[in-house]
C-alpha cells in the first residue's frame, strides 16, 4: 500500500493544529487523526509515533523561518536596509503561516532546550555579528545611541506581537478601523519600517 500525498499534507494540517493548541508534550495521536479524519492505525503507517510528525513539522518551521535570513545578515547593507529586509521576509512567511508565532512559542515554553541549542548552532553567530554592526554605526553616529541587544528584541517584538494578538488588537481598535487581518498586518510591514527608520536615525 503506498502512501498518499493528500493524505500526508491532511495529517500534518492537522497536527499543526494539534501541536499549536497543547504542543508536543500535551498532544495525542487520537487527537491528530480526528483532527485529520481519518484513523489512528492508519495515522501510525504514516508517522510511526508523534514525534517523527512533530520532528517533520518542526523542522519545516524552522526552514521558512531561517529562508533568507542567513543571506541579510552576511550581506553588506546598513542596519536599516537589514532591519528592513527581517520585517519584509518574516512578515511575509508569517502571512503565508499564521500558525508560526503561536507554534513556536509554545514549544518554546514547553522544551526550551530544543530552542537554545538550535540558537547557538544556527542563528547565534549571525546575531552577534548583526549586534556588533549595529554598535559600531552607534559609535560613528549613523544611528542613534541605544543598546543594541533592546533594539533587535524591539524590532522582532514588532515584528510577531501582532500576529499572536490580533484578535486582542482588533477589539481594541474596532471592527470600523481593523476590518480584514490581511490588510492590517500587509500595512504593519510599512509601518514597522517606518518605525524602525524613525526609531533609529540620530
Amino acid at each position: 500500500m503506498g502512501k498518499d500525498k493528500n493524505t500526508e499534507v491532511r495529517i500534518y494540517e492537522a497536527a499543526r493544529k494539534v501541536f499549536l493548541k497543547k504542543g508536543l508534550a500535551g498532544a495525542r495521536m487520537q487527537e491528530i487523526a480526528d483532527e485529520a479524519g481519518i484513523n489512528k492505525a492508519l495515522l501510525h503507517y504514516y508517522f510511526r509515533n508523534k514525534e517523527k510528525l512533530f520532528e517533520g513539522i518542526f523542522n519545516e518551521v524552522l526552514l521558512r523561518l531561517s529562508e533568507g535570513v542567513h543571506g541579510i545578515f552576511e550581506s553588506e547593507m546598513d542596519v536599516l536596509g537589514k532591519f528592513k529586509e527581517l520585517v519584509n521576509i518574516y512578515m511575509d512567511v508569517l502571512l503565508k503561516n499564521r500558525y508560526l508565532p503561536l507554534f513556536v512559542l509554545n514549544e518554546m515554553n514547553y522544551n526550551p532546550e530544543r530552542f537554545s541549542e538550535i540558537i547557538r548552532e544556527k542563528i547565534a553567530i549571525h546575531l552577534k555579528k548583526f549586534l556588533v554592526q549595529i554598535q559600531k554605526e552607534i559609535d560613528i553616529g549613523s544611528i542613534r545611541a541605544c543598546n543594541p541587544v533592546h533594539l533587535l528584541v524591539h524590532v522582532l517584538g514588532l515584528i510577531i506581537f501582532p500576529f499572536v494578538a490580533y484578535p486582542v488588537i482588533k477589539k481594541m481598535g474596532g471592527d470600523e478601523l481593523i476590518s480584514e487581518a490581511d490588510d492590517f498586518l500587509t500595512e504593519r510591514k510599512h509601518e514597522v519600517c517606518l518605525f524602525i527608520e524613525n526609531a533609529i536615525k540620530p
